[in-house]
């Protein structure tokens, strides 16, 4: 009998008791802000995120992580682990406030938001469509590719960039990463949905801000340390909006000039959460899938690579 230790506390009485029915596992349920290390001693699993330095010297056959970034887990967690994450789960929730956010951007409606609390009647002028415009997507994981399949219904040329260059529905162009500097001289939308790794710390450094097209459009729905907001300050002018869901250091600090910034708009990382019904439904479904196919010694999904970061 496996023992699995569960602190996913959001899914229905009906969803646990039938993952404690699964046969061939011994499931113990906890809330993630009561387990300590002792708790972890004698499990052979554990679903759910936990605080990641409990993780740092077991020898767990499998971790299912509750989130898609692993990144926190791949310092600490044994080599012979089995890695899977919620990978799947968050491409709608996501998307969906990308593509809100977009078009906020594009019609200027934070403007008339200011413009409606200090009582001023005015027409802010020019504003632009998704149509035809080059839309970049950097990382062309689950949220990616979500995102690009509902820009491109929007009427977006939609380009893709991603470690290896191969086709992907939805997407018009494919290029790889070390084409980054290129392409966002090109792109009119920079959507960003990176996991953070080694190889994409700070990818978005000055030279590559100051290299995006005068009055493009960024959002970073990834990691925070995806861009060096360090230097927005200097750049931020560069751009017609920016919008970081995601931020280096969370929560944002009160005296962070971000907040300032007319053009940027800022959300406290909330597009990743269990708003949407429907992603913890996603999530259930692939930890119910995950914990069969641990009892059985079957093929898992949402696996991680941990070279990388991110499940295939």
């Amino acid at each position: 009998m496996k023992r699995v230790l569960m602190t996913i506390s959001d899914f229905q009485d009906r969803q646990i008791e039938e993952l404690k029915g699964i046969e061939g596992l011994d499931v113990v349920v906890k809330n993630k802000r009561d387990v300590k290390k002792e708790d972890l001693q004698h499990v052979d699993a554990v679903v759910g995120n936990v605080d990641p330095l409990l993780l740092k010297g077991l020898s767990l056959e499998w971790f299912q992580a509750e989130s898609a970034g692993v990144n926190q887990y791949l310092d600490v967690i044994d080599e012979n682990t089995k890695l899977t994450c919620a990978t799947g789960s968050y491409g709608i929730a996501i998307s969906e406030y990308m593509i809100a956010m977009m078009l906020n951007m594009m019609k200027r409606i934070p403007t008339y938001f200011k413009d409606q609390q200090e009582r001023r009647w005015i027409n802010e002028g020019h504003v632009i469509s998704p149509i035809g415009k080059r839309i970049l997507v950097v990382g062309t994981g689950n949220i990616g590719t979500e995102f690009a399949k509902r820009a491109k219904a929007l009427g977006g040329y939609i380009v893709g960039m991603r470690r290896r260059k191969e086709a992907l529905e939805s997407f018009d162009e494919m290029h790889t990463i070390d084409e980054l500097k290129e392409e966002v001289s090109k792109a009119d939308v920079i959507a960003i949905s990176l996991p953070a790794s080694q190889y994409t710390y700070h990818l978005f450094n000055q030279e590559i801000l100051e290299a995006c097209k005068e009055q493009a459009i960024l959002m970073n729905v990834g990691r925070g340390n995806v861009i060096d907001t360090s230097v927005l300050e200097s750049v931020h002018d560069h751009f017609l909006g920016i919008w970081l869901d995601v931020l280096e250091e969370e929560p944002l600090p009160v005296d962070s000039p971000l907040w300032d910034m007319d053009n940027l708009l800022v959300t406290p990382h909330i597009t990743g959460g269990y708003q949407l019904d429907i992603t913890l439904e996603n999530l259930y479904k692939i930890v119910y899938h995950n914990m069969k196919a641990y009892a059985l010694d079957k093929e898992m999904i949402s696996v991680v690579d941990k070279k990388w970061g991110y499940a295939k």
